[in-house]
């Protein structure tokens, strides 16, 4: 029996940027039809897993065989339709809607099931397209949304997620014979550019549906203050007896720095650390969301993660997380300012002043969060290092350490990441599935938390670039999971290389 090829994109033309994204998110495995000029029934569809039907033009609807889309979902297969097609098909009363209120159209979560995965619900995605193609926050009233109204829920039939702007149904599953079709506004979305609040996310429910994309990812609501997000910290460690949460010393704006500890400080350490720079916000909640899922699962993918102790830091520069810069209060670039080779890093500046861009600091360890840092691996000696900031996705290495480890973690990465998501670089980059290919090496040592740590004995020490710095909390599924996926595959490779070194095997 021939093997099924994967996805079928049904459009009434080339598939335009639709197909281009598809491409690069399910590399070599979408195969795209225009259903205006080549046939599509049952024995064609049947062909593949997966049959994705996107109509740009409502002149085509006529041209579209939805019978048999409807009668491929009957016998099993897995249908992901625009909105317009759907109503249209079901006799419902479809709607385009525009802001004309200045309410931002989003999509509010009515259902948690596998393709909502990430959301609770009551959650609430910004989904919308606008006239110009651009979000601009002065005409919010230029943008739009689809809906279909009447839906009539039942065993069959339910409503995933209804609009904000008018409880109009924007994501409805209906169960057809063996199969499924999930109906969604895939159209109002443009391409979803790096900070754009209504098509960043334009790809994640279609892909939970095809290939599970979310699988630790959580969505938080709320860019919260260092504060709040320090409450929160203290709520998670009063649900979870086992997660302590330390005060480690003051920072440069005097109010107290936390860290989670986690299992016995006595085994080898993990530690995780976030918003060094306070401005590469997001990681700190994909931090967060790590400590409770380990206090939740500490056999989490059947690994004993008791073995290890964790030490997580989810915010290293509470001044900068709270103002968006990328220095502390007293204008110091912490990641320059650790004690090791600190007089190798450059000042190009005419006059070096605080503030300056990689302003490095008076002395090597000035600040009181650098000391704090470099306090923990000191004490601790961990096993891994892994610092997260926002960028793009790279993994650094630094000037020593242990190559089989880190390359198992890097392939490890590699594995969990492909084909789940897809993002633009920041500032108008080019578009790719978000992966852990690239790979630098800082042979020359600097002042930095992961070189200052490798110099410190320890044999995985990685400087970890992602995708961030947006403005909004709108990208924070994405972030959470891949953070969580990368902590997992470094503790994966760790509790490996533990379990040989005490055998001798290495």
């Amino acid at each position: 029996m021939a093997k099924k090829r994967k996805i079928l994109l049904l459009t009434d033309g080339p598939g335009a940027r639709m197909g281009v994204d598809l491409d690069l998110l399910y590399p070599e495995q979408v195969t795209k039809m225009d259903f205006t000029s080549n046939a599509h029934d049952v024995k064609v569809l049947r062909k593949f897993t997966h049959v994705i039907t996107a109509i740009g033009s409502g002149e085509n609807l006529g041209k579209l065989d939805y019978r048999a889309v409807t009668e491929y979902a009957k016998g099993g297969g897995q249908v992901v339709s625009c909105l317009f097609e759907y109503a249209k098909n079901r006799s419902l009363h479809f709607s385009k809607t525009y802001a004309a209120d200045r309410i931002r159209p989003a999509m509010r979560i009515a259902v948690e099931c596998d393709v909502t995965s990430g959301y609770a619900v009551g959650d609430e995605a910004w989904w919308f397209g606008t006239v110009a193609s651009g979000a601009d926050t002065l005409y919010e009233n230029q943008m739009f949304q689809r809906q279909v109204m009447g839906v009539l829920e039942g065993d069959k039939v339910t409503i995933l997620a209804t609009s904000n702007l008018n409880e109009g149904a924007v994501m409805v599953e209906e169960k057809v014979g063996k199969g499924r079709i999930l109906a969604l506004d895939l159209m109002s979305p443009g391409r979803p550019f790096f900070n754009s609040h209504g098509a960043t996310n334009k790809y994640l429910f279609l892909g939970n549906f095809i290939g599970g994309s979310i699988r630790y990812g959580k969505h938080y609501p709320k860019r919260l203050t260092y504060d709040e997000f320090v409450e929160e910290m203290m709520n998670l460690a009063d649900l979870h007896p086992q997660l302590e949460l330390e005060p480690e010393g003051p920072c440069s704006d005097g109010r107290e720095m936390w860290s989670f500890s986690l299992g016995d400080p006595k085994r080898q350490t993990m530690y995780f650390g976030g918003a060094i720079h306070g401005w590469e916000w997001e990681n700190s909640y994909g931090l967060l969301r790590l400590a409770e899922l380990l206090c939740l699962n500490p056999k989490i993918e059947g690994m004993d993660t008791t073995r290890l102790h964790f030490k997580i830091m989810p915010i290293q520069n509470p001044w900068g997380f709270d103002h968006f810069t990328r220095q502390n209060a007293r204008g110091v670039d912490l990641n320059r300012n650790f004690d090791f080779a600190w007089a190798n890093l450059p000042t190009p500046q005419d006059v070096v002043v605080p503030w300056d861009y990689n302003y490095k600091g008076a002395k090597a360890a000035s600040e009181r969060e650098t000391q704090i840092i470099q306090g923990i691996i000191d004490r601790h000696k961990p096993l891994c290092v892994m610092d997260f900031h926002t960028a793009h996705y790279i993994l650094l290495r630094p000037h020593k350490l242990d190559e089989k480890l880190v390359g198992a973690i890097h392939t490890q990465i590699k594995r969990r990441l492909k084909d789940r998501y897809l993002c633009q670089r920041p500032y108008g980059g080019e578009y790719q599935q978000v992966n852990m290919e690239r790979i630098a090496d800082r042979s020359t040592p600097m002042p930095y938390l992961f070189t200052y740590a490798a110099e410190q004995g320890c044999p995985a020490a990685v400087l970890i670039e992602m995708s961030g710095n947006r403005d909004d909390v709108h990208a924070l599924v994405m972030n959470t999971d891949t953070v969580v996926e990368i902590c997992l595959a470094a503790v994966k490779e760790c509790l490996s290389y533990s379990k040989k070194r005490k055998k001798g095997l290495r």
